[in-house]
């Protein structure tokens, strides 16, 4: 069971942003999504151009809720509908040091469904996301729960300016769907976090400003863990601030600031998101992450990504990934890195698969390790 939750923690998603989109010069996520930080609902642009530009094949329509077999053309423009499913298959195959033993795991687990409906407006929209896999569940394959776990209101007085709030994870960092990868829920930035030894869905209360231009980008968020999970008073702010160049290439800053009863955490971070041409694009972000627990040692750590893909034809791309995380750069014994190819496939509009083959190194294992995960997801 423990196995299930950690990989809960780290898989578990929703229909997060595409920052590849930099390639085809989309450097603002309001050009596919209703949300300004990206993923959950698409707008009518955003589903066509996930026929038009994304996906291997499509006909006429498919990209529509259903297949299109639903006609929603009278509601398209105040009615946005959504909904997911998404599984994972995970093989891990390590030997630790501690007794030589190699140990080989392999299961496939049933990470998230349900559906998000959003009423939109010029001004204003409101949405909500209703389904959960119950965590509980040590097979966690079966109940589904209607819980709304993220929900949210924003308002956009200009075309530049919006305000958001709800509960929702801040927007911090590059959007990727991975949230096994050491920026996201190392940081606390994953859909699920691990708090007091429960799991819980999008743990924080957040409100959100964006200034979104042609050229530079600011959000300052503040939010507060919700207090059922907690109580140690967790609450914290995120800023960032990014500039696009030549259309394709945005380069950002970003900071974070999180303190409780107990603890204090500060993180600092640059972000990159590179469209080379049409078919090479390159993300990376690098975290710098102070650890201040009260009564202990301040530590210092590193999250560092890396992840450049090149588009062999339409929709199918070839990736090269490094991701290395060190709780505390003082101590070589808590780094981990990964290192490996994948592929990202989006054969029709609503599908997408995703494989990543990683060779693991860290200091508890006499020798590196695999860590390699199918990913699937259907969105409605």
């Amino acid at each position: 069971m423990k196995l299930v939750f950690i990989l809960s923690v780290l898989f578990a998603q929703s229909l997060w942003a595409f920052p590849e989109m930099i390639k085809h010069g989309y450097v603002n996520c309001t050009a596919c999504h209703v949300s300004p930080s990206g993923g959950g609902v698409l707008n009518p642009y955003g589903r066509n151009l996930s026929a038009e530009l994304i996906s291997t094949w499509s006909y006429k329509g498919e990209e529509g809720i259903l297949h299109g077999a639903v006609n929603t053309k009278k509601v398209d423009e105040w009615l946005a509908i959504g909904g997911d499913y998404r599984g994972v298959q995970v093989h891990t195959d390590y030997t630790t040091k501690s007794n030589g033993v190699n140990k080989v795991d392999g299961r496939w687990i049933n990470m998230q469904v349900g559906f998000e409906l959003g009423i939109i407006q010029p001004k204003w929209a409101v949405v909500g996301f209703i389904g959960e896999y119950k965590l509980e569940d040590s097979s966690h394959i079966n109940k589904v729960e209607p819980k709304v776990n993220r929900y949210y209101g924003l308002f956009k007085p200009t075309d530049e300016l919006t305000f958001k709030v709800g509960r929702f994870q801040p927007n911090f960092g590059i959007n990727l769907p991975d949230h096994n990868l050491s920026t996201r829920t190392r940081l606390g930035m994953g859909l699920l976090s691990y708090r007091g030894g429960e799991i819980s869905i999008e743990d924080k209360n957040t409100a959100e400003v964006f200034w979104l231009g042609e050229e530079y980008n600011f959000t300052l968020s503040g939010y507060r863990i919700r207090k059922e999970l907690t109580e140690d008073n967790d609450k914290g702010f995120t800023y960032t601030a990014s500039k696009v160049f030549a259309e394709k290439f945005k380069v950002g800053l970003q900071g974070l600031r999180e303190k409780s009863d107990i603890s204090e955490t500060r993180i600092f971070g640059v972000t990159g998101q590179l469209g080379w041409n049409e078919k090479w694009s390159t993300l990376t972000e690098y975290d710098r992450i102070r650890n201040m627990p009260d009564g202990s040692d301040e530590t210092t750590g590193v999250a560092f990504i890396h992840r450049t893909g090149y588009e062999v034809f339409k929709g199918f791309q070839v990736l090269a990934l490094n991701d290395y995380y060190q709780s505390n750069i003082d101590n070589g014994a808590t780094k981990t890195y990964r290192l490996g190819p994948g592929v990202i496939w989006y054969p029709r509009p609503h599908f997408d698969f995703q494989f990543f083959a990683t060779r693991e190194h860290r200091s508890s294992l006499s020798e590196p390790g695999t860590y390699a995960w199918l990913m699937t997801h259907y969105y409605f």
